[in-house]
């Protein structure tokens, strides 16, 4: 093992320990897209149970958005790799919404719901994801600038239930960003995809072409501020509590899943149980709600 190899283990190893991710009994599915950042997490998790005894189940999970043969193949052998179990589940079919919201908005709202929905109906009480503190910063900045204060509120490693259908969501990899987890990848022979792979590409508007500028800024300070990252993480952790509301979760009145509304943006969208069969057209108004 490298230097750098044993200083990332440690510093996620500590983020796991200081948020208490990982506990004795929990059941966590790890949310898998065949990159670097979903394929670190899966990897380092299962290393920390192995290592600290910890009674823990972890399982692997992906939303096949039929997606290319390449993705398939990181994805397989990332869950072999780690020695757990794969769940793949088949969302609906995104490519037939008609409604005013871009279909990355749309893609990521059946995402967001069914991460939370089957994991927890196969038993899990956690799920983890694979973003990072690059995508953390990134989205402060964002949300800053939008004045979307309220969202800030969520950028920490770990963000508790607050309904009785909402998992708790864990970020490992919180402090480590993507040049880290990149060669992280590279220097364990964990498989991924390095290239950004998307069935809607050709209806994509610039979102991964602006993601990618805006990841470049934080590279650029720190060629000048040489901490600027670590120094930026933990200032967001520091501060999004102060953005926290006292506002209930409600239930969805067609699938009984959480919401801020009365109906949530995936029934909204996909209609009862993700049929396009008789769907409620999509006003594109936005909600708090896990699909959303």
């Amino acid at each position: 093992m490298s230097r750098f190899t044993d200083l990332y283990l440690r510093r996620v190893f500590r983020t796991i320990e200081k948020n208490k991710l990982v506990e004795n009994g929990d059941r966590i599915f790890v949310g898998l897209s065949g990159g670097k950042d979903s394929a670190s997490c899966l990897y380092v998790l299962k290393r920390f149970v192995e290592e600290k005894g910890v009674d823990c189940e972890i399982k692997g999970f992906y939303i096949n958005l039929d997606d290319s043969p390449e993705i398939m193949e990181s994805i397989k052998g990332q869950a072999e790799m780690s020695d757990v179990e794969l769940v793949t589940i088949e969302p609906p079919d995104i490519s037939r919404y008609r409604g005013p919201r871009p279909i990355c908005s749309v893609c990521g709202i059946a995402k967001r719901y069914l991460m939370n929905r089957v994991p927890r109906e196969k038993g899990a009480n956690k799920v983890a994801t694979g973003h990072n503190m690059d995508d953390f910063i990134v989205f402060f900045l964002k949300n800053l600038v939008g004045k979307n204060y309220s969202w800030i509120s969520n950028f920490r490693a770990r963000v508790d239930s607050t309904h009785p259908r909402l998992l708790t969501r864990i970020r490992p990899l919180f402090n480590v960003g993507n040049k880290e987890n990149s060669r992280f990848c590279k220097e364990m022979n964990i498989p991924f995809t390095e290239r950004h792979i998307c069935r809607f590409k050709a209806k994509e508007c610039d979102y991964n072409r602006r993601r990618a500028n805006w990841y470049k800024i934080l590279y650029d300070i720190e060629k000048w501020n040489r901490n600027f990252r670590q120094q930026m993480i933990s200032a967001i952790n520091d501060i999004s509590p102060l953005f926290m509301k006292d506002e209930k979760l409600r239930t969805c009145s067609v699938c009984g899943e959480p919401t801020s509304g009365d109906v949530c943006a995936y029934c909204r969208i996909f209609g009862n149980r993700g049929s396009n069969s008789g769907h409620t057209p999509d006003s594109g108004k936005k909600d708090s709600t896990v699909g959303d």
